[in-house]
This record gives structure tokens, C-alpha cells and sequence, in this order.
């Protein structure tokens, strides 16, 4: 984080499964929970000055097969959408946003990290309902905190659209990741 803030940058992106916050499920790999490490870096952030972004880079069940989520499935197809527990999901993310919701230095909250195209996006946006309003309601306001949504190899359009049907459009401050 020193050497962030010394290249003349103002935040740090967080990457971190779903085992920091609760702990793994059966028969995981993972060391958990350690939110201690978490609690770490938002100190460090707000002894710097630095934005931090929370970004759940592996959900309970993985939401795709490929590494980058904690989950990969080999052969490719050993795994499928439906192996994704957004309700876990959602949990997780309530737990963090209760956790840090007075903590200035959180300026974003990410649900989720490239999520697969096997997903319905009907099925996606909903998540990304769920987890907004879960996120909201444990005390990270819309007006200091970004809820990102991921459309990964999605339509950016598609999927704002998906969304907004979704999320009824009372949805407030929130941006869409196309990396």
C-alpha cells in the first residue's frame, strides 16, 4: 500500500473469496475465515489515504469453472451455473458491508468476478439485485459507496438493460466492470 500511495495512486483494488469472510465448505482447499487480513488492509488504506475497493473474487460454488474464481473445473464441464449459491453470495456480501460499513476508505464493493456466460443474465441480474439491496441494507449507502457489477465477456448494453428490468430501477450508484 506504501508504494501504491508512493507511484501517486489512490486506490487498491482487493481481491478475496468468499472462504476469507466464512470460512470454506466441505471438502475445499481454502484457509478460512481471515478477516483479519481483510480488517489489515482497510487500516492500511485508511492510514494512507488510499480508496479501497472490496471485490469477492470467488463465490460459494464458483461462478464459473476458470481459476480466477477459486474454482477450476477440469474438464471444463464438471462444473455449471446452477453450482453457484448466490445466496451465499448475497451473505458474504452482507457480512463485509455490515463489517466496514463506517469505514471512509471504502469507495466500492465488487459482487463478483467473471462470471460465466453459462449464467442466464436474467439469473445474473437478479444476483446483482440481491446483492445491491443486501449491501445497502447493512449500512453502505449509495451515496459513499459503488456497487460494481461485472459484465465480463457480456454486452455492456445487454446487461444494463437485464438489470435495470431486474433491479426495477431503484437501484442507486453503481458501475459496470468490462475487464
Amino acid at each position: 500500500f506504501i508504494d501504491t500511495k508512493a507511484m501517486g495512486l489512490n486506490s487498491v483494488r482487493l481481491p478475496f473469496g468468499y472462504w476469507v469472510v466464512c470460512g470454506c465448505s466441505e471438502g475445499e482447499p481454502y484457509v478460512g475465515p481471515a478477516l483479519t487480513y481483510i480488517d489489515r488492509a482497510v487500516d492500511w488504506a485508511e492510514e494512507l489515504g488510499l480508496q479501497l475497493v472490496l471485490d469477492l473474487h470467488g463465490c460459494p460454488g464458483g461462478e464459473s469453472h476458470d481459476a480466477p474464481c477459486g474454482h477450476r473445473s477440469r474438464p471444463k464441464y464438471t462444473w455449471n451455473w446452477t453450482k453457484w449459491r448466490f445466496s451465499e453470495s448475497v451473505q458474504v456480501l452482507a457480512t463485509l458491508a455490515l463489517r466496514y460499513r463506517y469505514r471512509s476508505c471504502i469507495t466500492g464493493i465488487q459482487v463478483c468476478n467473471e462470471p460465466s456466460m453459462e449464467t442466464p443474465i436474467e439469473e445474473l441480474c437478479a444476483y446483482y439485485d440481491r446483492a445491491m439491496t443486501a449491501i445497502r441494507q447493512a449500512g453502505m449507502s449509495a451515496d459513499r459507496v459503488a456497487v460494481i457489477l461485472p459484465c465480463f465477456q457480456r454486452d455492456i448494453d445487454e446487461v444494463a438493460a437485464a438489470f435495470k428490468t431486474a433491479s426495477s430501477g431503484k437501484q442507486e450508484n453503481y458501475c459496470f466492470d468490462m475487464h
